[in-house]
């Protein structure tokens, strides 16, 4: 029997309590075709629920909450969801727990607008194809 193929909706969620930065990212994601929500940190689980985004970009560090406990959060309502983190800390053991807890990638702080464009994208391309060899 064959796995039912998941239609791509191609959304982005943005979370991230620099609201020029959030404006900034989600201008460029529009860029690359993308249908993008945003929000600061206290709207962010209510958005996910609502719009049920392909992709979950944050920044790690947020005043309401922080990364780990936010993504399994995430993970238990919407296991489909792919989350990314944004950090501009390095720390080797957080990136690990933030890996382990379910996120897809964390990408370090400052990063360019194109390069989350081209991961996200890439993401997509790579699923799309995956699901197309799974039917």
């Amino acid at each position: 029997m064959r796995p039912n193929k998941k239609q791509l909706n191609n959304s982005v969620l943005i979370v991230d309590d620099d609201i020029e930065a959030l404006e900034e990212m989600a201008d460029a994601l529009r860029d690359y075709g993308l249908s993008v929500y945003s929000a600061s940190s206290a709207m962010a689980l209510k958005l996910a629920n609502k719009h049920r985004p392909e992709f979950i970009v944050m920044d790690y560090l947020l005043p309401h909450f922080s990364g780990v406990e936010t993504i399994k959060a995430i993970r238990t309502t919407l296991p489909d969801t792919q989350v990314i983190i944004i950090s501009a800390f390095e720390g080797l053991s957080r990136i690990a727990k933030t890996i382990n807890s379910g996120a897809v990638a964390v990408l370090r702080e400052p990063l360019s607008m194109e390069s989350i464009g081209c991961f996200i994208k890439n993401k997509i391309v790579h699923k799309t194809l995956t699901s197309r060899q799974l039917t």
